[in-house]
Protein backbone atom coordinates (compact mmCIF):
# COMPACT_ATOMS: atom_id res chain seq x y z
CA UNK A 1 0.00 0.00 0.00
CA UNK A 2 1.43 3.35 -1.04
CA UNK A 3 1.97 6.07 1.54
CA UNK A 4 -0.53 8.35 -0.21
CA UNK A 5 -3.28 5.72 -0.27
CA UNK A 6 -2.60 4.80 3.36
CA UNK A 7 -2.82 8.42 4.46
CA UNK A 8 -6.08 8.94 2.55
CA UNK A 9 -7.72 5.83 4.03
CA UNK A 10 -6.43 6.59 7.52
CA UNK A 11 -7.80 10.14 7.44
CA UNK A 12 -11.15 8.93 6.08
CA UNK A 13 -11.59 6.19 8.68
CA UNK A 14 -10.33 8.45 11.45
CA UNK A 15 -12.77 11.14 10.33
CA UNK A 16 -15.68 8.75 10.73
CA UNK A 17 -14.59 8.05 14.30
CA UNK A 18 -14.16 11.72 15.09
CA UNK A 19 -17.66 12.50 13.78
CA UNK A 20 -19.20 9.77 15.94
CA UNK A 21 -18.16 11.35 19.25
CA UNK A 22 -20.09 14.65 19.07
CA UNK A 23 -23.09 12.81 17.62
CA UNK A 24 -23.09 10.41 20.56
CA UNK A 25 -22.58 13.19 23.09
CA UNK A 26 -25.48 15.20 21.66
CA UNK A 27 -27.90 12.25 21.66
CA UNK A 28 -29.86 10.76 24.51
CA UNK A 29 -27.71 7.63 24.29
CA UNK A 30 -25.61 9.10 27.09
CA UNK A 31 -28.62 10.01 29.24
CA UNK A 32 -29.32 7.98 32.41
CA UNK A 33 -31.59 4.99 31.86
CA UNK A 34 -32.46 1.79 33.68
CA UNK A 35 -31.29 -0.39 30.83
CA UNK A 36 -28.72 1.60 28.89
CA UNK A 37 -25.17 0.60 29.75
CA UNK A 38 -23.57 3.14 27.41
CA UNK A 39 -22.91 5.61 30.25
CA UNK A 40 -22.53 2.86 32.86
CA UNK A 41 -18.76 2.84 33.22
CA UNK A 42 -18.51 6.61 32.96
CA UNK A 43 -20.84 6.88 35.94
CA UNK A 44 -18.81 4.27 37.82
CA UNK A 45 -15.57 6.08 36.98
CA UNK A 46 -16.95 9.36 38.31
CA UNK A 47 -18.12 7.61 41.49
CA UNK A 48 -14.65 6.16 42.08
CA UNK A 49 -12.89 9.46 41.44
CA UNK A 50 -15.23 11.43 43.73
CA UNK A 51 -15.33 8.83 46.52
CA UNK A 52 -13.81 9.84 49.83
CA UNK A 53 -10.96 7.70 51.08
CA UNK A 54 -8.31 5.53 49.47
CA UNK A 55 -9.19 3.02 46.77
CA UNK A 56 -8.96 -0.64 47.80
CA UNK A 57 -8.43 0.18 51.48
CA UNK A 58 -11.45 2.40 52.17
CA UNK A 59 -13.76 1.23 49.39
CA UNK A 60 -13.75 -1.66 46.92
CA UNK A 61 -12.54 -1.05 43.37
CA UNK A 62 -12.68 -3.64 40.59
CA UNK A 63 -10.01 -2.01 38.42
CA UNK A 64 -6.19 -2.36 38.65
CA UNK A 65 -4.11 0.68 39.70
CA UNK A 66 -3.15 1.95 36.23
CA UNK A 67 -6.82 2.16 35.31
CA UNK A 68 -7.63 3.81 38.64
CA UNK A 69 -4.98 6.43 37.87
CA UNK A 70 -6.53 6.97 34.42
CA UNK A 71 -9.95 7.35 36.04
CA UNK A 72 -8.60 10.06 38.33
CA UNK A 73 -7.10 11.92 35.37
CA UNK A 74 -10.20 11.66 33.19
CA UNK A 75 -12.73 12.64 35.85
CA UNK A 76 -14.11 16.09 35.20
CA UNK A 77 -15.89 16.75 38.47
CA UNK A 78 -19.36 15.95 37.14
CA UNK A 79 -20.82 12.96 35.35
CA UNK A 80 -21.36 14.94 32.15
CA UNK A 81 -17.85 16.36 31.99
CA UNK A 82 -16.39 12.95 32.79
CA UNK A 83 -18.42 11.47 29.93
CA UNK A 84 -17.14 14.09 27.50
CA UNK A 85 -13.50 13.71 28.54
CA UNK A 86 -13.75 9.93 28.48
CA UNK A 87 -15.13 9.78 24.95
CA UNK A 88 -12.57 12.14 23.46
CA UNK A 89 -9.65 10.53 25.29
CA UNK A 90 -10.60 7.04 24.12
CA UNK A 91 -11.01 8.26 20.56
CA UNK A 92 -7.38 9.42 20.74
CA UNK A 93 -6.33 6.06 22.19
CA UNK A 94 -8.22 4.22 19.44
CA UNK A 95 -6.35 6.13 16.73
CA UNK A 96 -3.08 5.64 18.61
CA UNK A 97 -3.60 1.87 18.49
CA UNK A 98 -4.07 2.07 14.72
CA UNK A 99 -0.86 4.10 14.44
CA UNK A 100 1.11 1.60 16.54
CA UNK A 101 -0.19 -1.33 14.48
CA UNK A 102 0.78 0.46 11.26
CA UNK A 103 4.22 1.33 12.64
CA UNK A 104 5.06 -2.19 13.78
CA UNK A 105 3.23 -4.40 11.28
CA UNK A 106 2.68 -2.25 8.22
CA UNK A 107 0.17 0.14 6.71
CA UNK A 108 -2.19 -2.61 5.60
CA UNK A 109 -2.50 -3.84 9.20
CA UNK A 110 -3.17 -0.31 10.44
CA UNK A 111 -6.01 0.19 7.97
CA UNK A 112 -7.36 -3.30 8.74
CA UNK A 113 -7.62 -2.33 12.42
CA UNK A 114 -9.75 0.69 11.57
CA UNK A 115 -11.97 -1.34 9.22
CA UNK A 116 -12.54 -4.31 11.54
CA UNK A 117 -13.52 -1.94 14.34
CA UNK A 118 -16.22 -0.17 12.32
CA UNK A 119 -19.14 -2.10 13.94
CA UNK A 120 -18.31 -0.48 17.27
CA UNK A 121 -19.06 2.94 15.80
CA UNK A 122 -22.73 2.04 15.35
CA UNK A 123 -23.09 2.21 19.12
CA UNK A 124 -19.84 3.78 20.34
CA UNK A 125 -19.88 2.39 23.86
CA UNK A 126 -16.16 1.53 23.65
CA UNK A 127 -15.41 5.24 23.96
CA UNK A 128 -17.19 5.20 27.34
CA UNK A 129 -15.04 2.37 28.64
CA UNK A 130 -11.31 2.19 29.33
CA UNK A 131 -10.62 -1.14 27.63
CA UNK A 132 -8.89 0.63 24.77
CA UNK A 133 -6.24 1.85 27.22
CA UNK A 134 -5.25 -1.72 28.08
CA UNK A 135 -5.34 -2.65 24.37
CA UNK A 136 -3.03 0.24 23.53
CA UNK A 137 -0.51 -0.68 26.24
CA UNK A 138 -0.60 -4.39 25.36
CA UNK A 139 -0.17 -3.80 21.63
CA UNK A 140 2.54 -1.21 22.22
CA UNK A 141 4.42 -3.72 24.39
CA UNK A 142 4.21 -6.45 21.74
CA UNK A 143 5.11 -3.93 19.02
CA UNK A 144 8.22 -2.78 20.89
CA UNK A 145 9.39 -6.39 21.28
CA UNK A 146 8.65 -7.00 17.60
CA UNK A 147 10.73 -3.92 16.72
CA UNK A 148 13.57 -5.18 18.94
CA UNK A 149 13.10 -2.80 21.88
CA UNK A 150 12.92 -5.61 24.39
CA UNK A 151 13.28 -3.87 27.73
CA UNK A 152 10.72 -1.21 26.84
CA UNK A 153 8.38 -3.82 25.38
CA UNK A 154 8.45 -6.10 28.42
CA UNK A 155 7.96 -3.20 30.82
CA UNK A 156 5.05 -1.83 28.77
CA UNK A 157 3.36 -5.23 28.68
CA UNK A 158 3.63 -5.42 32.47
CA UNK A 159 2.05 -1.97 32.78
CA UNK A 160 -0.78 -3.19 30.51
CA UNK A 161 -1.53 -5.94 33.06
CA UNK A 162 -1.96 -3.22 35.70
CA UNK A 163 -4.58 -1.59 33.48
CA UNK A 164 -6.54 -4.82 32.85
CA UNK A 165 -5.70 -8.41 33.74
CA UNK A 166 -6.26 -9.91 30.27
CA UNK A 167 -2.86 -8.92 28.69
CA UNK A 168 -1.22 -11.59 30.88
CA UNK A 169 -2.36 -14.16 28.28
CA UNK A 170 0.07 -12.54 25.82
CA UNK A 171 3.14 -12.97 28.02
CA UNK A 172 4.05 -16.44 26.63
CA UNK A 173 4.95 -14.78 23.33
CA UNK A 174 8.08 -13.50 25.08
CA UNK A 175 9.07 -17.09 25.87
CA UNK A 176 8.20 -18.35 22.40
CA UNK A 177 10.31 -15.57 20.88
CA UNK A 178 13.07 -16.21 23.42
CA UNK A 179 12.91 -12.51 24.21
CA UNK A 180 14.58 -13.01 27.59
CA UNK A 181 15.39 -9.34 28.19
CA UNK A 182 11.74 -8.46 27.58
CA UNK A 183 10.65 -11.24 29.94
CA UNK A 184 13.08 -10.00 32.60
CA UNK A 185 11.73 -6.47 32.26
CA UNK A 186 8.16 -7.79 32.50
CA UNK A 187 8.93 -9.73 35.69
CA UNK A 188 10.84 -6.81 37.26
CA UNK A 189 8.08 -4.29 36.59
CA UNK A 190 5.41 -6.83 37.53
CA UNK A 191 6.99 -7.65 40.90
CA UNK A 192 7.72 -4.01 41.69
CA UNK A 193 4.25 -2.92 40.66
CA UNK A 194 2.49 -5.64 42.63
CA UNK A 195 4.57 -4.87 45.71
CA UNK A 196 3.76 -1.19 45.46
CA UNK A 197 0.07 -1.95 44.86
CA UNK A 198 -0.22 -4.17 47.94
CA UNK A 199 1.78 -1.73 50.07
CA UNK A 200 -0.51 1.13 49.04
CA UNK A 201 -3.90 -0.56 48.82
CA UNK A 202 -3.47 -3.74 50.85
CA UNK A 203 -3.89 -7.37 49.80
CA UNK A 204 -7.59 -6.74 49.19
CA UNK A 205 -6.74 -4.75 46.07
CA UNK A 206 -5.70 -7.66 43.81
CA UNK A 207 -8.51 -9.82 45.22
CA UNK A 208 -11.12 -7.14 44.45
CA UNK A 209 -9.87 -6.96 40.88
CA UNK A 210 -9.69 -10.73 40.32
CA UNK A 211 -13.17 -11.32 41.77
CA UNK A 212 -14.74 -8.11 40.38
CA UNK A 213 -15.48 -6.91 43.94
CA UNK A 214 -16.55 -10.36 45.05
CA UNK A 215 -19.20 -11.00 42.37
CA UNK A 216 -20.58 -14.55 42.46
CA UNK A 217 -22.85 -14.85 39.42
CA UNK A 218 -22.24 -15.54 35.74
CA UNK A 219 -22.47 -12.44 33.58
CA UNK A 220 -25.50 -13.33 31.47
CA UNK A 221 -23.73 -12.73 28.15
CA UNK A 222 -20.86 -15.09 28.98
CA UNK A 223 -20.84 -18.47 27.27
CA UNK A 224 -21.99 -20.32 30.40
CA UNK A 225 -24.21 -17.50 31.63
CA UNK A 226 -26.06 -17.41 28.31
CA UNK A 227 -26.86 -21.12 28.64
CA UNK A 228 -28.06 -20.64 32.22
CA UNK A 229 -30.19 -17.69 31.08
CA UNK A 230 -31.63 -19.37 27.98
CA UNK A 231 -31.96 -23.03 28.93
CA UNK A 232 -32.59 -22.56 32.63
CA UNK A 233 -34.90 -19.59 32.29
CA UNK A 234 -33.12 -17.85 35.16
CA UNK A 235 -34.00 -14.18 35.61
CA UNK A 236 -30.89 -11.97 35.61
CA UNK A 237 -30.12 -9.56 38.43
CA UNK A 238 -27.70 -6.68 38.89
CA UNK A 239 -24.58 -7.63 40.83
CA UNK A 240 -21.53 -5.39 41.02
CA UNK A 241 -22.69 -3.34 38.05
CA UNK A 242 -23.37 -6.26 35.68
CA UNK A 243 -26.41 -8.38 34.85
CA UNK A 244 -25.73 -11.86 36.23
CA UNK A 245 -27.40 -15.24 36.63
CA UNK A 246 -26.70 -18.26 38.83
CA UNK A 247 -23.53 -18.64 40.87
CA UNK A 248 -19.94 -19.52 40.03
CA UNK A 249 -18.98 -22.05 42.71
CA UNK A 250 -15.41 -22.52 43.90
CA UNK A 251 -15.23 -25.90 42.15
CA UNK A 252 -16.44 -24.50 38.83
CA UNK A 253 -14.10 -21.53 39.17
CA UNK A 254 -11.15 -23.87 39.72
CA UNK A 255 -12.09 -25.99 36.72
CA UNK A 256 -12.37 -22.86 34.57
CA UNK A 257 -8.90 -21.75 35.60
CA UNK A 258 -7.45 -25.18 34.74
CA UNK A 259 -9.25 -25.23 31.39
CA UNK A 260 -8.02 -21.73 30.63
CA UNK A 261 -4.43 -22.62 31.46
CA UNK A 262 -4.66 -25.72 29.28
CA UNK A 263 -6.09 -23.75 26.37
CA UNK A 264 -3.44 -21.04 26.66
CA UNK A 265 -0.66 -23.63 26.89
CA UNK A 266 -1.96 -25.37 23.77
CA UNK A 267 -2.19 -22.14 21.79
CA UNK A 268 1.33 -21.03 22.61
CA UNK A 269 2.78 -24.51 22.20
CA UNK A 270 1.43 -24.61 18.67
CA UNK A 271 2.79 -21.10 18.09
CA UNK A 272 6.22 -22.23 19.27
CA UNK A 273 6.34 -24.73 16.40
CA UNK A 274 5.79 -22.04 13.79
CA UNK A 275 8.43 -21.18 11.22
CA UNK A 276 11.08 -18.57 11.98
CA UNK A 277 9.87 -15.02 11.42
CA UNK A 278 6.30 -16.26 11.81
CA UNK A 279 4.78 -12.84 12.42
CA UNK A 280 1.36 -14.00 11.27
CA UNK A 281 1.34 -16.68 13.98
CA UNK A 282 3.29 -15.02 16.79
CA UNK A 283 1.68 -11.59 16.59
CA UNK A 284 -1.66 -12.43 14.96
CA UNK A 285 -3.12 -15.92 15.26
CA UNK A 286 -1.63 -16.97 18.60
CA UNK A 287 -2.63 -13.80 20.51
CA UNK A 288 -6.12 -14.06 18.99
CA UNK A 289 -6.37 -17.68 20.12
CA UNK A 290 -5.15 -16.88 23.63
CA UNK A 291 -7.60 -14.00 24.02
CA UNK A 292 -10.48 -16.06 22.61
CA UNK A 293 -9.75 -18.85 25.10
CA UNK A 294 -9.91 -16.24 27.87
CA UNK A 295 -13.21 -14.85 26.57
CA UNK A 296 -14.86 -18.25 26.12
CA UNK A 297 -13.97 -19.44 29.62
CA UNK A 298 -14.48 -16.20 31.52
CA UNK A 299 -17.54 -15.77 33.80
CA UNK A 300 -17.68 -12.17 32.61
CA UNK A 301 -18.02 -11.36 28.90
CA UNK A 302 -19.02 -7.76 28.35
CA UNK A 303 -19.33 -6.55 24.74
CA UNK A 304 -16.36 -4.19 25.06
CA UNK A 305 -14.04 -7.13 25.73
CA UNK A 306 -14.15 -7.94 22.02
CA UNK A 307 -11.96 -4.90 21.29
CA UNK A 308 -9.08 -6.88 22.78
CA UNK A 309 -9.05 -8.95 19.59
CA UNK A 310 -9.01 -6.09 17.09
CA UNK A 311 -5.29 -5.26 16.67
CA UNK A 312 -4.28 -8.91 16.44
CA UNK A 313 -7.09 -9.61 13.98
CA UNK A 314 -5.73 -6.70 11.93
CA UNK A 315 -2.27 -8.26 11.89
CA UNK A 316 -3.80 -11.56 10.77
CA UNK A 317 -5.84 -9.74 8.11
CA UNK A 318 -2.70 -8.14 6.71
CA UNK A 319 -1.34 -11.67 6.21
CA UNK A 320 -4.41 -12.82 4.31
CA UNK A 321 -6.26 -14.62 7.12
CA UNK A 322 -9.75 -13.99 5.77
CA UNK A 323 -11.66 -16.62 7.75
CA UNK A 324 -10.52 -15.61 11.24
CA UNK A 325 -10.75 -11.93 10.32
CA UNK A 326 -14.29 -12.36 9.04
CA UNK A 327 -15.35 -14.26 12.14
CA UNK A 328 -13.81 -11.58 14.37
CA UNK A 329 -15.73 -8.89 12.44
CA UNK A 330 -19.00 -10.82 12.83
CA UNK A 331 -18.55 -11.46 16.54
CA UNK A 332 -17.88 -7.74 17.08
CA UNK A 333 -20.98 -6.79 15.09
CA UNK A 334 -23.20 -9.20 17.04
CA UNK A 335 -21.81 -7.87 20.32
CA UNK A 336 -22.82 -4.36 19.32
CA UNK A 337 -26.29 -5.63 18.36
CA UNK A 338 -26.67 -7.09 21.85
CA UNK A 339 -26.40 -3.60 23.32
CA UNK A 340 -29.31 -2.38 21.21
CA UNK A 341 -31.28 -5.45 22.32
CA UNK A 342 -30.37 -5.14 26.01
CA UNK A 343 -33.90 -4.54 27.37
CA UNK A 344 -35.25 -7.52 25.40
CA UNK A 345 -32.26 -9.58 26.48
CA UNK A 346 -32.90 -8.85 30.14
CA UNK A 347 -36.56 -9.84 29.81
CA UNK A 348 -35.76 -13.00 27.83
CA UNK A 349 -36.89 -11.90 24.37
CA UNK A 350 -36.60 -14.76 21.89
CA UNK A 351 -34.81 -12.79 19.18
CA UNK A 352 -32.41 -11.17 21.65
CA UNK A 353 -31.51 -14.56 23.13
CA UNK A 354 -31.02 -15.92 19.60
CA UNK A 355 -28.55 -13.11 18.83
CA UNK A 356 -26.73 -13.80 22.10
CA UNK A 357 -26.42 -17.52 21.41
CA UNK A 358 -25.35 -16.76 17.83
CA UNK A 359 -22.62 -14.40 19.04
CA UNK A 360 -21.29 -17.02 21.41
CA UNK A 361 -21.49 -19.71 18.71
CA UNK A 362 -19.43 -17.51 16.38
CA UNK A 363 -16.93 -16.99 19.20
CA UNK A 364 -16.52 -20.76 19.48
CA UNK A 365 -16.24 -20.98 15.69
CA UNK A 366 -13.49 -18.36 15.82
CA UNK A 367 -11.61 -20.40 18.40
CA UNK A 368 -11.97 -23.53 16.25
CA UNK A 369 -10.73 -21.69 13.15
CA UNK A 370 -7.75 -20.27 15.05
CA UNK A 371 -6.89 -23.71 16.41
CA UNK A 372 -7.02 -25.16 12.90
CA UNK A 373 -4.72 -22.46 11.54
CA UNK A 374 -2.26 -22.89 14.40
CA UNK A 375 -2.15 -26.64 13.83
CA UNK A 376 -1.50 -26.04 10.13
CA UNK A 377 1.18 -23.46 10.92
CA UNK A 378 2.86 -25.84 13.35
CA UNK A 379 3.80 -28.11 10.45
CA UNK A 380 3.18 -31.47 12.11
CA UNK A 381 4.48 -33.41 9.10
CA UNK A 382 7.85 -31.71 9.19
CA UNK A 383 10.52 -31.49 11.82
CA UNK A 384 9.99 -28.52 14.12
CA UNK A 385 11.60 -25.41 12.77
CA UNK A 386 14.05 -23.53 14.96
CA UNK A 387 12.55 -20.22 16.07
CA UNK A 388 14.80 -17.23 15.79
CA UNK A 389 15.36 -15.11 18.92
CA UNK A 390 13.51 -11.80 19.05
CA UNK A 391 16.71 -9.90 18.41
CA UNK A 392 17.03 -11.60 15.02
CA UNK A 393 13.46 -11.14 13.86
CA UNK A 394 12.99 -8.80 10.98
CA UNK A 395 11.10 -5.65 11.70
Amino acid sequence: MSARRFLLLFVLLAGVRIAVVPIALSSDATAPSKYRILPGDARRFHTIASHDGQPYRDFAVEYPPVMVAAIEVIDGGTFRSTTVRLMWSQLVVDLAIAAVVAWAWGRRAGIAYLVIGLPFLLYPFIYLRLDLLSVFLAVLGIALVHRRHQYAGGATLAIACFAKVWPVVLVPVLIVRRAWRALAAFVAVGVAGTTAWVAWGGIDGPMEVLTFRGAKGWEFESTVGALVRSAGGVTPHIERGAWRVGEVTSLVSGLLVLAMLAGLAAAWFLASRAKPRGTNVLDGLAPMAAITVFLVLSPLLSPQFLVWLLPFAAIAAAHGERLVTGLAFIVCGLSVALLALLPELIHGGTFALFVLMSRNAVLFALLAALTMRLVQSAGWRRAPAQLAPATELAA
